[in-house]
């Protein structure tokens, strides 16, 4: 068995609209915990039935900054970091793509699981897209489109409502999973 960490330098941003103005807000802090039960090869991992992988992953909230302290303030409230300081996402499945003939070596992957915003969890499914670095080193990027209605968050608004942010949202990833084997002794 193998444990899963997501290594440093892994990039979530989260990309939205208020009236005429797009911005992007990028996490500063991401991290991530799992299992992998068939250690013989990190293909097969996600080729086999679903319990042969387990990946948690968790983003603080207020490590998300837009670049403005007025607005990550508005955002932390809207996803009532008080109360719920993290969202998080649980991985339920992964399934390798039919058309997978890409020659620069990326996989499409089907992918099913628990996203948790503002305390309401929902079950997602969406592409992503991984890549086989060495035998023990994955990438995996993707995105999923999200609606804040779908986790009960209140659109934020500024100048007295005149601007108003838009409920579809854009969450972004690109990290590198490192599997460590459990099973060698030091």
């Amino acid at each position: 068995m193998d444990n899963v960490i997501i290594e440093e330098g892994g990039k979530v941003w989260i990309e939205g609209e208020a009236g005429m103005i797009s911005y992007q807000c990028n996490a500063e802090n991401l991290s991530g915990v799992g299992k992998v039960n068939n250690t013989n090869s990190s293909l097969d991992n996600i080729t086999q039935d679903d319990e042969q992988i387990e990946i948690s992953v968790s983003l603080p909230v207020e490590s998300l900054s837009c670049g403005k302290r007025a607005m990550d303030k508005d955002m932390y409230e809207a996803l009532k970091s008080n109360s719920y300081p993290n969202i998080s996402y649980k991985l339920l499945s992964a399934q390798l793509a039919e058309n997978n003939s890409d020659t620069t070596g990326w996989m499409n992957i089907h992918t099913r699981g628990i996203m948790e915003i503002a305390g309401v969890q929902d079950t997602t499914s969406f592409m992503v897209q991984g890549k086989l670095l060495s035998e023990n080193r994955f990438q995996v990027k993707g995105s999923k489109h999200i609606h804040m209605d779908t986790y009960n968050i209140e659109r934020p608004t500024a100048m007295l409502g005149l601007i108003k942010a838009s409920k579809d949202l854009s969450v972004h990833f690109d990290v590198i999973v490192q599997l460590e084997d459990t099973t060698q002794t030091k």
